[in-house]
């Protein structure tokens, strides 16, 4: 075996996480987004499929399992053997929720000794189910404990918060974010500024209109960084839009970090909206694609 193989293996902390739920719950599209960073498009899982991450010194070992009725009696054997169990749930089939509940109840023995995190997924869908209205279905009350977080694994939303939870039951560690990002915008081609988010109301006044001056003035050069009255704002391009990520300059942060993390926004939007590259811009979408993903980021 070579050293750094072994070296890996020894300062590693290896865990194994088991993602449970029906069919069409959306289990395969969270891994595949944790893995990068966007939707793509999955054929059911045929039994269980692992995948590793390695995650601030332990690798996860996340076993996505089948959802089809013939694969379900595999759950209860992996759930055994597992840290942390998820169970997902398509918070938009209200129909299938007593079926979901049923096969959910099946796995009690194991909720007394390991965590149950339930992702209620598809929260980018409406009418979608509230989790109350989730916990009542499935009885979750009577559990000895779980923790239930709303998610789209199809446009991110509450995506890392949810990791963040899971690492946390592994680890007993927070996950840190090593991003403090004040606010986040993207605009068009031209320069149009198509949608902004802020969970501090930076995005207003003089800033907003500095940040929209330069890009409108200055979109097509090389310069990636800016420097406004106590902010750093980090600029990103890709093929058809442009965004912008307002740090705070005392933060002390590496903004090559905070250019990655944007740089995943705008993969993320160009994979969603293909009709950019036919010149056809739904500012709706983009500014609800973009609200779903901030959550990631801020």
């Amino acid at each position: 075996m070579a050293v750094k193989n072994l070296l890996r293996r020894i300062f590693t902390k290896e865990k194994k996480v088991v993602i449970c739920g029906l069919d069409s719950a959306g289990k395969s599209t969270m891994v595949s987004f944790l893995q990068n960073g966007t939707f793509m498009e999955h054929t059911p899982t045929m039994g269980k499929d692992m995948s590793t991450m390695e995650v601030q010194g332990i690798r996860i070992n996340l076993m996505d399992m089948g959802g089809q009725k013939d694969f379900r009696d595999l759950w209860i054997g992996e759930a055994n053997n597992a840290e942390c169990v998820i169970f997902m749930i398509d918070a938009y089939a209200r129909e299938r929720f007593n079926e979901a509940r049923d096969e959910l109840w099946k796995l009690s023995n194991v909720f007394k000794k390991k965590p149950l995190i339930i992702l209620a997924n598809k929260y980018d869908l409406q009418p979608i189910a509230q989790l109350s209205e989730i916990i009542d279905a499935l009885e979750l009350k009577k559990l000895p404990s779980f923790e239930i977080l709303p998610v789209s694994c199809k446009t991110g939303y509450g995506i890392v918060r949810a990791f963040m939870k899971i690492y946390y039951k592994l680890s007993g560690k927070q996950l840190t974010k090593r991003l403090s990002i004040k606010g986040v915008t993207v605009f068009d081609k031209a320069g149009i500024p198509l949608t902004s988010s802020s969970n501090q109301d930076i995005l207003q006044g003089g800033l907003f209109s500095a940040i929209s001056s330069f890009v409108q003035e200055s979109f097509n050069s090389e310069l990636n960084q800016l420097k406004i009255g106590g902010h750093i704002i980090v600029f990103k391009r890709s093929q058809n839009l442009l965004g912008s990520i307002v740090l705070s300059d005392s933060d002390n942060i590496d903004p090559k970090e905070a250019e990655d993390g944007l740089n995943e926004l705008l993969c993320h939007l160009e994979n969603m909206c293909p009709e950019l590259g036919r010149e056809q811009l739904d500012s709706e979408k983009i500014e609800f694609l973009v609200n779903q993903y901030a959550s990631n980021l801020m």
